[in-house]
């Protein structure tokens, strides 16, 4: 008989749940150890309470988990969509978005092109768990929520798609920032003349920055929008037929709910600042409670999934190259894209500062971007995988 869990009721275990990423997030800021440039907090915040619910500390299922997830996952949906404006990203770097979406949709091929080649070794309902990884590596660690709740994706399938997810982006991070060495060959490559590149740094100097200072009136603002949508994504999703085992209900709620988020964005709720803490702070929470519910020992073909994900970024990285070739994009617009999807907003600004400041605030835009497609192209991965399985 499993042994009871020394926390089980509600303030016990959020408890333990809020200070995990409070803990780890603190330690990377303060000490800035090496080991977070190859293990980022967000594997540490997704491993720990794996150890803990293994050993007792916490339940690997309450109640509580599911409630939190059945709210949380399509608002901060809605929280990080208010940041998008993709009316000025296409002005000042048409070129780049365009060069993003190719990716996009290189990283879909690529999940498919994966799954035909190895699943064979992998479990009969992985297909959920490449849709997560597309959603993710599209948008960002929100996006991989998202797709894998509307899924249902087990949550040891989750787990397996977060670690893959950073350990093959590990391996591809330092190639975007390496890649900066091959301006000379690529741009002639690419055909991109000098004064084009000179012409969006220019353009992004009138990129408008929302103000950072939150008051509280903006967080009920922002929660009483969020709710709002909720509910009107869970009411029209019941009238659309479903197509299981990908297009159910909640994946309908999803996809509209992201909708919405999309159209919200347009309005002057868009000004309202502290969005991105908020729905940051709902994203890593979600992580800590997957990690506690995820038991990676029941996973087979973990090894598959890991290589698939190579696979992926493969395809994406030839998809992108392509783009730039057609596109008439510098190296660092392409890399800033590629990063824009596979590392999204968090990873974004440090690659296009390492390769031309100037492209930091369209590196932001771009990511927004990526996670206004990565929950349509995550489910619709899933789909094509499902139907090739």
């Amino acid at each position: 008989m499993d042994q009871q869990p020394f926390f089980t009721d509600t303030v016990g275990v959020m408890a333990v749940i809020l200070m995990i990423p409070v803990f780890f997030l603190w330690l990377e800021r303060k000490t800035q150890w090496k080991v977070f440039e190859f293990l980022p907090a967000i594997i540490w915040i997704f491993l720990t309470p794996i150890f803990l619910s293994n050993i007792g500390i916490i339940p690997r299922s309450t109640p509580i988990y599911s409630t939190f997830k059945g709210f949380a996952v399509p608002l901060f949906i809605v929280l990080m969509l208010l940041d998008i404006n993709i009316r000025e990203a296409l002005r000042v770097a048409w070129r780049g978005a365009v060069v993003l979406v190719v990716g996009a949709f290189g990283i879909v091929i690529g999940a498919v092109v994966a799954f035909v080649a190895f699943r064979s070794g992998l479990p009969p309902d992985a297909w959920s768990g490449f849709g997560a990884l597309a959603g993710s590596w599209i948008g960002g660690t929100g996006n991989l929520a998202a797709v894998a709740e509307s899924l249902s994706t087990p949550d040891e399938f989750v787990g397996v798609v977060v670690v893959v997810d950073n350990f093959v982006y590990l391996a591809y991070f330092p190639i975007i920032l390496t890649s900066k060495r091959w301006a000379g060959w690529f741009n002639r490559f690419s055909r991109v003349s000098q004064e084009q590149i000179d012409h969006i740094a220019e353009s992004t100097k009138s990129v408008e920055r929302k103000s950072h200072e939150v008051h509280f009136r903006h967080v009920l603002t922002l929660l009483g929008f969020g709710f709002a949508a909720i509910l009107v994504a869970n009411y029209l999703a019941r009238l659309v037929p479903e197509l299981p085992p990908v297009l159910t209900e909640k994946t309908w709620a999803m996809l509209l709910v992201t909708t919405i988020g999309i159209a919200l964005s347009a309005t002057p709720l868009k000004k309202v600042p502290g969005t991105e803490p908020l729905s940051m702070s709902f994203v890593y929470i979600y992580m800590t409670m997957i990690g506690a519910s995820a038991d990676l020992r029941e996973l087979a073909g973990a090894q598959w999934f890991l290589l698939a994900g190579f696979v992926c970024i493969a395809v994406h990285f030839l998809f992108i190259v392509v783009a730039a070739r057609l596109l008439r994009v510098d190296v660092s617009m392409a890399a800033v894209a590629s990063v824009a999807a596979v590392g999204g907003a968090a990873s974004a600004p440090v690659a296009a500062g390492f390769h031309r400041e100037e492209l930091v605030p369209v590196s932001i835009m771009l990511a927004l971007i990526g996670y206004a497609l990565g929950n349509y192209l995550g489910v619709g991965t899933a789909l094509l995988c499902q139907m090739l399985a």
